[in-house]
């Protein structure tokens, strides 16, 4: 999905997009694809770390984000786009807070966009789910008021990539058998299911048939349970239900 949204705009040639992912070395097989689309429009990838550029002057950087002075390497750029790619390996959402920061634009006709793609689970999971999927439904774009730029979320299981299934329907088989040797995992790639990390209690949760906006009484008259849990990652946390 990356390179396409980036074709659209490598014939601008004051176009500079960034690719990102937790190691840049991960990149390798992003940059093989990019190699395969791009080179038919006579792109040239360069240098370390690989730099993606066009005939028209139009250019695509990569990188990471591994560490917290990560950033510090685009400080004072600016770049159209940004595509983070495998978001929840990310460790900390500050780190891509930063980088927002060299997502903007002063050429007419390019508006700032960062796209991120993921799966459920990971070290940043929970930041990500937070940010993204749990303040709305999918395919609802809303302000973040911490940024004041719009977010959606689009979600996608393996029934939206019709050449994946048709071309490779052992993928399929091994995702489904996912089920039997981890449960968790299976719900996360399968079905694309972010209720599921490890940890969790009770494993069955699901948003989709355990939450409801309309419950049919006042909360007043409920009681209220309030539970404490040590933890281990965020000790003296408290939890009110």
């Amino acid at each position: 999905a990356g390179l396409v949204w980036m074709t659209y705009y490598c014939g601008n040639s004051h176009y500079r997009g960034l690719v990102l992912r937790k190691n840049a070395n991960d990149l390798a097989d992003w940059l093989d694809r990019a190699a395969t689309m791009y080179s038919g429009i006579g792109a040239q990838i360069v240098g370390i770390p690989k730099v993606i550029r066009f005939p028209s002057g139009a250019m695509i950087r990569t990188g990471h984000l591994k560490d917290r002075t990560s950033y510090e390497s685009y400080l004072g750029h600016e770049y159209q786009h940004i595509l983070v790619e495998e978001l929840t390996q990310i460790p900390q959402e500050k780190y891509y807070i930063q980088i927002l920061g060299s997502c903007r634009s002063t050429v007419d006709g390019l508006t700032p966009q960062i796209m991120s793609t993921t799966n459920p689970g990971g070290v940043g999971h929970v930041w990500v789910k937070k940010r993204f999927v749990d303040p709305y439904p999918p395919f609802t774009r809303f302000l973040g008021v911490d940024t004041g730029r719009t977010r959606i979320f689009i979600p996608s299981t393996i029934e939206d990539n019709p050449s994946l299934t048709e071309k490779d329907p052992g993928y399929v088989l091994y995702l489904d058998g996912l089920k039997l040797t981890d449960p968790d995992l299976w719900k996360a790639w399968r079905h694309g299911d972010w209720t599921v990390f490890a940890g969790q209690v009770f494993r069955e949760f699901n948003v989709a048939t355990h939450v409801k906006d309309d419950i049919g009484w006042s909360l007043d008259a409920c009681k209220k349970i309030i539970c404490f849990d040590w933890g281990y990652r965020a000790p003296n946390t408290l939890a009110s239900f």
